[in-house]
């Protein structure tokens, strides 16, 4: 998971055009987590709920962020619902975790930045960003991009989970 998010996260940053040309390299400890559970009761049927179920700590963080991510209303709901539906298309997830995420995305404005930011994540352009960002503000860019972070992430663990399951038959 950590890795998938950091591939995700990493897709983030060149998205919002700050790849650094160079990088030093920082070694710091990792965060300790905490052991306080959440006083909070997420929806069994996220398919997030059930992969991270070995994990509760770990499950409930990442259920309070997407549930966060949403409250905002920084970003349409509907096209993050879209741009969400797409990235589940694109990785081979399994059918019952898709079905969870369709949505009608036909109509969606955000679904080429959802197809850049999984095929070409250089080729999201100063321009785009500044169209959401006039629209939107940078509140509503950076909610986007962190959802398109999150979500390749987790469809990238579930695909991977799909392939062990298939497998391991």
């Amino acid at each position: 998971m950590g890795v998938a998010l950091f591939h995700g996260f990493s897709k983030m940053l060149i998205a919002l055009g700050r790849e650094p040309n160079e990088m030093e390299t920082t070694i710091i400890p990792t965060p300790t987590p905490s052991h306080e559970r959440l006083d909070k009761i997420f929806a069994a049927d996220n398919p997030m709920h059930i992969v991270l179920s070995p994990s509760q700590n770990l499950r409930d963080r990442w259920l309070d962020l997407e549930e966060a991510l949403w409250e905002t209303q920084s970003y349409p709901i509907t096209e993050l619902l879209d741009i969400r539906s797409r990235l589940s298309e694109l990785l081979p997830i399994p059918t019952t975790f898709r079905n969870y995420y369709t949505s009608d995305a036909s109509h969606s404005s955000s679904l080429r930045i959802a197809e850049q930011f999984f095929y070409d994540v250089r080729s999201i352009t100063t321009e785009q960003r500044n169209e959401i960002s006039t629209n939107f503000g940078t509140e509503g860019l950076v909610v986007l991009m962190i959802c398109l972070a999150l979500y390749d992430g987790a469809f990238r663990v579930m695909s991977v989970l799909g392939h062990w399951e298939k497998f391991s038959e």
